[in-house]
Order: structure tokens, then C-alpha cells, then sequence
């Protein structure tokens, strides 16, 4: 079917106008494709480094005019690639600048991209540009083989252990922004070729549409897998102070980043949380314990000193803001207790569910819905939601699961058996 696009019918207009009948350009997956010949005497075909995009093809005219004198000049005795790939050479000889280039970018966007936003979601993919242009042995010729490459097959990480980013989340998209703001940066600032400006997300591939939709469900450990836990850190100061945040993670509910925001007050008799979401009401709350328990249904004894332990500054580990989770959770897969968490983890695999740093929350939240009060009620989702921290809507979201878990109860099937 023809493509009905105006700016393809002007730019097949211009190269039968400027090099001749018998030459003119299709898409082929996002890419230019350029087509030489006729059905009579045959066609040939050759990539052009440019995206089928309007933007480049005044740009990718001149450069098909130059390869087609070349072809011409050689009487279409040389192969219509090779006349092209001495064009491509002659048109890269220019070294275009990656690295002076992302040190001018940020420096126009210090004040609108602040320092953290800049460093978790902007330079992860922004590295992976300088590896493949500066490092890398074969090095990309335009946007589309960059955009595969960084976003594909990066190896990046705190530990170069994470290989691209995962099509169809939110992390991947906010990747491919940074990325697609740089090369227009690059192109709009630095005069890069027109075949280095971002391609449209559909043409590349990407799937939004997905982001969202296969969101992890979370597992609520058990008390006693937790009692498992704390029971095989290791004496050292440092996995001393893991423990203890596991402990509080555990009786209060917190979300790992709230040990960066844990307050004593009232001589030091209560325990406060003034983390506060972006997109939440809560400023602050009181933290109220769920006891950890043994089979027996005995607290275990560390769960009623975790106060005083604070009060009498028992230290925590020290986590740059805004890594909870992360800096957690790497401790329990890589240090003292990581195969009893990798035990774990296949506990709640065998479950089809996933265990995270979040499970000790998860699990304050599974006692809250499930455990009666001493006189025999249960809680109301406006308590439950003020006792972690957010409101009544995330908590039916993320735990509405936890109310239905025991169905059978909640029916007269007792008394058909």
C-alpha cells in the first residue's frame, strides 16, 4: 500500500528530481530503505543510516545524491552497497563529540534536573551512550542501532549485573526519555547528523501499553520465617545493625526507606515516622507494633525493646536517602543471612508470589486484616490504612487480597460438612 504520508510523497518527488527515475525510498521497520532499478531490469536495495522520520530526510537526500554519484561515476560496475558504504565513511569522518556533549547538556539542565533525578534517572542510560560511542568496537551508526544497543543489551548496575531495561515498565520508559532528550539535545545544540534524533516509541518498538499491567504481587513473610531470619545474622557490628532494621521493618510495618525517618517522642516512649510520599496526605504517624510470633504464639523477646533499644541509640545502618529498598535488599541477597533470604524466596516462589524488602511490611499488613482484635473485631480499612501510612484506596489496592483470604470462614460451608 502506498504511504500516504505528505512529507514521503515530497521527499520520492525531490529524488527522482535530483538523481533520476528508478530510485526511490520505502520504510523498512523505521529505518530508510533506498530502492535502485525496475522490474524490467531488476532492483536492488541498500540501508540508509536515517530513520524513516520527516526531520531526516532533507538531510538524507544530499546523501543519496552523493552515493549515486559514485554509482554513476563507476558505470554501476561496483555493487550499489559499496557506492553507499563509501558515502557512509565520507559523511562519519567528522568526530562528533559524545563526551563534550553530555557534560554541555547537563550543565544546561542543573537547575531543572536535580542531582539525584540526575544521577537514578538520567546517567544509568546516559553511560550506556558514551560506552557504545566512545568504547565500544563497533560502534552504532545512528539512533536506532544506539536505542537497541543501550536500551537492549547495557549491562549496567551497582554491580554490572542488570542487562538493559525491561520492556513494558515504568523504569525502562523513564531510560528511553532521558535518552531521546539527550540525542535532541545533541542534534538541536551540537549539530549532530539528523540520523541521531530519537525515534518515535512505536517505531522503536517500545510498549508502553504494558507498563502497569503485570505489577509484582508481594509476599507476606510468616512470623516464623521472619524469626528464621533474625535468628542468623552474625555477630558483627555491621549485620547488627541489619537485624535491628529487620526487626522494626517487621513489628512496625515500615517501608525500608522509613528507617531514614524514624523519630522519638514523648521522653522518648513513642516511635514516630515523618516519611512522607510525593503523592500521599501523610506527613506523619505513629508507629504501633503487630508482635512477631513464634509457633506457640508467643512474641518473640526482641519485639518489645526495639523502643528502648532506639532510645538508648542502638544505631541502624546508615542508607543515602531514597534507597531503602535498594540498599536492603542487596544486603539480604549478598551478606551473612543471604541463603537463608534465597530460602525464602523460594518459599514465596512456590507460592507464585515474590518476596522483596516490602515482605516485612507486607506482612504487618496481612496481621492487621486477618488477626481479630482482643475482643474478637476486626480492623476497619480506615485503621489499618492510618496505621501504614496511606490512604484507604492504596490499601484496597495492595491488600484488599489479604480481607479474602480465608473464605471458607467467612461462609456457611461449616455447616453443610
Amino acid at each position: 500500500m502506498a504511504d500516504s504520508n505528505s512529507w514521503v510523497k515530497v521527499f520520492r518527488k525531490a529524488l527522482k528530481a535530483s538523481v533520476g527515475a528508478g530510485w526511490t525510498v520505502e520504510n523498512d521497520r523505521g529505518n530508510m530503505r533506498l530502492i535502485v532499478g525496475n522490474k524490467k531490469e531488476g532492483r536492488t536495495s541498500v540501508n540508509l543510516p536515517f530513520s524513516w522520520d520527516e526531520s531526516q530526510w532533507p538531510e538524507a537526500i544530499q546523501f543519496i545524491k552523493v552515493g549515486a554519484d559514485t554509482y554513476k561515476q563507476n558505470n554501476g560496475l561496483i555493487p550499489i552497497r559499496t557506492a553507499f558504504k563509501f558515502t557512509h565513511s565520507a559523511s562519519s569522518e567528522r568526530k562528533l563529540d559524545w563526551e563534550g556533549a553530555l557534560i554541555r547538556y547537563r550543565k544546561t539542565n542543573t537547575r531543572i534536573i536535580k542531582e539525584p533525578t540526575w544521577k537514578n534517572k538520567h546517567l544509568p542510560v546516559l553511560e550506556g551512550v558514551m560506552f557504545y560511542m566512545n568504547n565500544a568496537k563497533y560502534k552504532p551508526q545512528n539512533s536506532k542501532t544506539l536505542h537497541k544497543k543501550v536500551l537492549n543489551e547495557y549491562v549496567h548496575g551497582k554491580y554490572k549485573q542488570i542487562t538493559g531495561w525491561e520492556l513494558g515498565t515504568t523504569q525502562r520508559r523513564h531510560m528511553r526519555l532521558a535518552f531521546n532528550k539527550f540525542l535532541d539535545y545533541c542534534c538541536n545544540n551540537e549539530e549532530f547528523p539528523s540520523h541521531w534524533r530519537p525515534l518515535d516509541p512505536k517505531v522503536a518498538g517500545e510498549r508502553d501499553d504494558l507498563i502497569g499491567k503485570s505489577k509484582r504481587i508481594g509476599y507476606p513473610l510468616t512470623d516464623s520465617q521472619i524469626g528464621r531470619l533474625v535468628d542468623n545474622f552474625r555477630d558483627n557490628d555491621q549485620a547488627q545493625r541489619w537485624k535491628f532494621a529487620v526487626q522494626l521493618c517487621a513489628v512496625y510495618g515500615l517501608r525500608p526507606e522509613e528507617l531514614n525517618h524514624l523519630v522519638l517522642r514523648n521522653n522518648k516512649s513513642e516511635l514516630w515516622c515523618t516519611y512522607q510520599k510525593t503523592n500521599s496526605s501523610f506527613k506523619e504517624r505513629k508507629l504501633l507494633p503487630f508482635l512477631v510470633r513464634d509457633i506457640d504464639g508467643k512474641a518473640f523477646d526482641w519485639c518489645y525493646n526495639l523502643v528502648q533499644r532506639l532510645a538508648a541509640g542502638e544505631k541502624l545502618p546508615k542508607i543515602p536517602k531514597g534507597k531503602g529498598g535498594q540498599y536492603l535488599g542487596e544486603y539480604l541477597r549478598k551478606k551473612s543471612i543471604k541463603n537463608v533470604w534465597k530460602s525464602l524466596c523460594e518459599e514465596a516462589k512456590a507460592e507464585g508470589l515474590e518476596c522483596t524488602p516490602y515482605s516485612f511490611r507486607h506482612r504487618y499488613a496481612y496481621v492487621a486484616h486477618t488477626k481479630p482484635n482482643q475482643d474478637g473485631t476486626l480492623r476497619t480499612i480506615k485503621q489499618i490504612a492510618d496505621l501504614m501510612g496511606h490512604d484507604q484506596n492504596t490499601n484496597l489496592k495492595s491488600y484488599a487480597r489479604f480481607q479474602t483470604k480465608d473464605l471458607e470462614r467467612a461462609s456457611d460451608l461449616a455447616e453443610m460438612v
